[in-house]
């Protein structure tokens, strides 16, 4: 699994901005919009600016971290049971304004954990995360989407 360095995150939005708004994946029903407002999502948690609860038991907390903890790739068309009701409503008037925030959550990312070293932030999915699962989470994540936009083999 390719580990994303600080520079590697942030220049995710340069990366972005070489598709087209209506640029079609190669799975899944996201639009390159619903993507990035998702990444979005993911980065607001992750840098304690957006607080969400556990959403499954710790069983199943612990099983979903030796995933994330393991090299397997995600799986296309995975479904994340945040999205059980389907895709949300988009938030951003366009794919510039969504890829403009993922920049900015990203870099408040990074300034956290610069203020906050030994932070724990809640993952819906994997439970408390500390700085290097969160990285670990998001180099997986960005991978993946990344992948299924083509911007990455």
């Amino acid at each position: 699994m390719q580990q994303w360095t600080e520079a590697d995150f942030k220049s995710a939005g340069t990366r972005l901005r070489g598709l087209e708004a209506d640029h079609k994946p190669l799975w899944g029903k996201m639009s390159l919009q619903h993507m990035v407002e998702h990444l979005v999502g993911s980065w607001r948690i992750s840098n304690g600016r957006a607080r969400v609860k556990v959403l499954l038991d710790e069983q199943e907390v612990q099983r979903r971290r030796a995933f994330l903890d393991s090299d397997e790739p995600y799986p296309r068309n995975v479904q994340n049971p945040v999205f059980a009701g389907g895709l949300p409503p988009l938030r951003k008037p366009s794919v510039e304004a969504a890829i403009v925030q993922l920049e900015d959550e990203i870099n408040a990312f990074f300034e956290h954990f610069s203020v906050h070293p030994d932070a724990i932030e809640v993952h819906p999915i994997f439970g408390p995360m500390d700085h290097d699962h969160w990285l670990r989470f998001q180099s997986r994540h960005m991978t993946h989407h990344f992948t299924q936009f083509g911007l990455m083999p």
